[in-house]
């Protein structure tokens, strides 16, 4: 029975990921999980559209070598929050070995505030690769975004590595007010 599981399984092109839970259990998790990334989604060599919801990129360990997801073409990540560097990297690891990548969706965290000042922007120095080019994206759509530095630094990241890259789209979180105008013209720096 688990070999018949696993061969389906290995044969999912797409898959919606959503864990839901409490604050305290999502700390918890966080701390004591040993859940692998690569584990999960080796698993589904064939993807080629992954969904995941809240706390998708709550993961604690990337694994040692990198996964390619080489059929892998749409990805949606939603209630991101560019304040938690883990998180940060998980989307980096996925979207850099995602080779086919063509439409990447990401949706920030809401309870995101803009008066957070970030931390260790160096990150994107040390952490992101400077040689990887997403070569086949072409579409960005980015939703609720807060204009925290993290959310910036990732947007200049994504423009800088895809030359393929047709259109892009930013929407402002409903409940940023402050930040909104210079989120714009640092934008159009961009």
């Amino acid at each position: 029975m688990l070999l018949k599981v696993s061969y389906q399984v290995a044969l999912l092109l797409a898959i919606s990921v959503a864990m839901h839970m409490t604050d305290d259990i999502a700390e918890h998790f966080e701390q004591s999980s040993s859940y692998n990334f690569d584990k999960f989604l080796g698993i589904v060599p064939c993807l080629e559209r992954l969904i995941g919801h809240i706390y998708f990129t709550m993961v604690n360990d990337l694994g040692k070598l990198p996964v390619a997801y080489n059929h892998l073409k749409v990805i949606e990540l939603y209630q991101v929050s560019f304040e938690d560097m883990k998180k940060i990297l998980v989307v980096i690891h996925l979207i850099v070995n995602s080779h086919c990548l063509q439409q990447l969706q990401i949706s920030g965290s809401s309870n995101t505030s803009t008066a957070t000042k970030a931390l260790d922007l160096d990150f994107w120095e040390k952490k992101c690769p400077s040689d990887c080019t997403f070569s086949l994206l072409e579409t960005v759509n980015m939703t609720d975004m807060s204009s925290v530095p993290h959310e910036m630094e990732f947007i200049k990241f994504l423009l800088r590595n895809s030359p393929m890259l047709e259109t892009m789209s930013i929407t402002t979180s409903v409940y940023v007010t402050d930040g909104r105008l210079h989120m714009w013209i640092e934008l159009v720096r961009f």
